[in-house]
């Protein structure tokens, strides 16, 4: 009886703790970046669709400039064109098009420009032509965003780091969707956030200054970090812009 009691009591323990770590997680981990550097090449040449797709999503600020990577998404690409005619395929095809494009390498617009003037679904032609205006796009971002400016980040964090700091509206509006899209809720990244809402330097009336600062303060707020709190008040009570005020106001409200 005595046995039963105490291996009673153990497994009570062990419950207790496990329940306690559960509780514990997500608070260390709201403050810790939850994305992971991705192996792309080793993705890439792959055949793991669903993960090439959310390595793609990534490439949008922070794609490595190996010319490996993007030959193996042009590989891929290639192969799955014949099969792009269920909604699945298509996505997949589709995704890839655009991916392609981040690369900023004109050595993939004929690729793309074969899709385009090819007899292919409509939503894969549309990404092909996505694809190709980003190749034009992301040869002037890519030089901002791999400058390797803070040797101590890893590269995506550099990335996510010089696109705040350009003088690019859409860059810096991306660079913060990306942010609170993965949490990336690192302390070198909200202090970013923060220097950028506290000196709003390409802040005017114009509607894409405005939704970039929205995204910015929208970001930082999403961190529930009660360190950059002040921040999002004082933008709700003294920006000079009603929209912002209104926009940091609900932040506030449901500062999570």
């Amino acid at each position: 009886m005595i046995k039963n009691v105490i291996s009673m009591a153990i497994s009570g323990l062990l419950i207790a703790v496990g329940l306690l770590s559960s509780l514990l997680t997500p608070l260390v981990s709201a403050q810790e970046s939850v994305v992971q550097e991705p192996q792309y090449l080793t993705v890439f040449q792959g055949d793991n669709h669903a993960q090439q797709i959310q390595a793609i999503e990534t490439l949008i600020i922070s794609g490595p400039q190996d010319i490996a990577v993007y030959d193996a998404i042009e590989a891929s690409l290639k192969r799955s064109l014949a099969s792009a005619t269920d909604k699945h395929a298509i996505d997949y095809s589709s995704w890839l098009a655009k991916g392609l494009g981040y690369s900023g390498n004109e050595k993939y617009r004929a690729t793309l420009t074969q899709i385009v003037e090819g007899d292919y679904h409509k939503k894969l032609r549309k990404y092909a032509n996505e694809g190709i205006t980003n190749i034009g796009q992301y040869a002037i971002w890519n030089p901002i965003l791999h400058t390797p400016t803070h040797a101590d980040l890893p590269p995506r964090l550099n990335a996510y780091s010089n696109a705040l700091s350009s003088n690019d509206l859409i860059l810096i509006r991306i660079a913060a969707k990306r942010i609170m899209h993965e949490r990336e809720y690192s302390e070198v990244m909200l202090t970013q956030l923060s220097e950028q809402l506290t000196q709003p330097r390409l802040l005017d009336d114009s509607r894409l200054a405005i939704d970039t600062y929205a995204w910015l303060a929208k970001a930082l707020a999403s961190s529930g970090n009660d360190k950059f709190k002040a921040v999002i008040e004082d933008m709700a009570n003294n920006a000079a812009n009603k929209k912002l005020r209104s926009y940091a106001k609900k932040y506030l409200k449901t500062y999570f």
